[in-house]
């Protein structure tokens, strides 16, 4: 569920006692501990509860809360982490060794609070931060000033500035550079099937993300690794980082530059498959995340809603690094890590594996969509998987037909060459492409249409 949408039916709650006696154990394989935690639901029909569950019940607290915030992984994501935490933080928090979540998480967390109960929370290594209390809000009231703490040790350290790359004089506009990027995403699609897989696309930038993007040493901060392993499932480890835009030639480097990545994804994937875990099968290799030095970074889904979550723990990621090189050195966990979350079951169980809708991936623009048949014809389209544009000469028409379906709602006459290249301008900026035309808008004579000249009809 999305924490900003989510309803009581996400979540789902377990009687404490019986997972209390699991703390007895030494081990407790995935599967057992989805099974027991399913069985100690009281609502059998709920989802299945979270990995992180017995996390939190083995904590004697009955508040607990658990963020991935941006300011303490900066401090964490480090070289050396411990010194930096120990002295931003003293003995208010205590410090748990990066571990998979799970049972494994769960009794080393548990084992740590033991050895340090006056403590107001505890920080994950290179994973996140915890706070409790005896109430809802002392355990709220408790985050924030923790993470206050860290917010305040990067504002001392001052902002880091990243000695920029040389970039073209004159960058390319995204509606220019989105569909080559979708294209290509497009044309290797996913290994395992014949038909290309397409992609929708969510563009971002800001001072902060072209600081990073435009840096000279963009290529060796983005392939660290993800800052906290929770977001491999969305983002796979690293990004993909293309020429800049406006370079020459931007689509023959964006393709070699594309052509890489999937072969270091491939390699990652054989360097670690089987050795931890049962093997595996390989996920589809094209990244989510594009950064485009001299424009911004992308995010990439199934869908309009994955890619803005791809997009958002992207720019996540830019302030994390960016704020721990002006701390010290940004280190998160290591590739094997990452592997392991990426291809645990339990991770991947949280992405939705229902089976697509006909349209789904594509995006379709609705010309006279404001009203009647086109109207129609974009709620039909919207409600067969595709992400709809409505385009209409009334603005406000075609932006109610939108809000009503979660599309794009545009002013365009489609009479004028100029309204219309800004109006699939927009369209590819807001999804990255276009792949479907309905060319609804028109004129009728009545009578003799048979005798208008085609220049009028075109």
């Amino acid at each position: 569920w999305d924490m900003g949408e989510i309803e009581p039916a996400g979540l789902p709650a377990v009687r404490m006692e019986p997972l209390l006696k699991l703390r007895a154990l030494s081990v407790l394989s995935d599967e057992d501990m989805v099974n027991f935690q399913r069985s100690a639901l009281i609502n059998p029909s709920s989802p299945n509860p979270s990995v992180e569950t017995l996390l939190h019940a083995f904590l004697p607290h009955k508040f607990v809360d658990h963020t991935h915030s941006t300011a303490v992984l900066a401090l964490t994501d480090q070289t050396d982490d411990q010194t930096i935490l120990a002295q931003v933080y003293g003995d208010r928090v205590a410090l748990v060794d990066y571990v998979k979540p799970g049972f494994d998480l769960a009794q080393a967390a548990a084992a740590v609070f033991q050895a340090n109960p006056g403590v107001e929370g505890m920080i994950l290594r290179k994973h996140g931060i915890f706070s409790f209390g005896a109430t809802a809000q002392e355990s709220y009231d408790r985050m924030v000033d923790l993470v206050t703490l860290a917010e305040d040790c990067i504002v001392a350290a001052g902002s880091k500035i990243f000695p920029a790359a040389k970039l073209p004089a004159q960058a390319a506009t995204v509606a220019e550079i989105a569909p080559i990027l979708r294209g290509l995403l497009a044309i290797h699609g996913d290994d395992t099937v014949a038909d290309p897989v397409r992609m929708i696309l969510e563009f971002r930038t800001s001072d902060a993300v072209l600081n990073y993007v435009n840096g000279a040493d963009v290529g060796r901060f983005s392939q660290i690794g993800v800052v906290t392993p929770d977001h491999a499932i969305r983002t796979k480890n690293v990004p993909l980082v293309t020429p800049p835009a406006g370079a020459t030639d931007f689509a023959a480097g964006a393709r070699a530059a594309t052509d890489q990545y999937i072969a270091a994804y491939h390699a990652y994937f054989a360097r670690h498959d089987g050795v931890r875990e049962p093997p595996k099968t390989p996920l589809d290799p094209m990244p989510r995340v594009i950064l485009v030095p001299g424009l911004g970074l992308f995010g990439g889904g199934n869908s309009a809603a994955a890619a803005r979550i791809a997009a958002d723990i992207a720019e996540n990621t830019v302030a994390v690094i960016t704020d721990a090189q002006a701390i010290g050195a940004y280190q998160p966990v290591d590739e094997a890590a990452m592997f392991d979350i990426e291809y645990w079951s339990l991770e991947q169980a949280k992405l939705s594996q229902s089976a697509e809708k006909p349209l789904a991936r594509q995006v379709a623009v609705i010309t006279g969509g404001g009203g009647g048949i086109g109207a129609a014809t974009a709620r039909a389209f919207a409600a067969n998987g595709a992400q709809v544009a409505v385009l209409d000469l009334d603005g406000d028409g075609a932006a109610q037909v939108a809000d009503g379906i979660g599309g794009l709602g545009l002013a365009c006459d489609v009479t004028d060459p100029d309204s219309v290249r800004a109006a699939f301008d927009a369209v590819c900026q807001a999804y990255g492409g276009v792949d479907i035309v309905v060319s609804n808008a028109g004129a009728a004579w009545q009578g003799e249409i048979g005798s208008v000249d085609g220049a009028t009809l075109r």
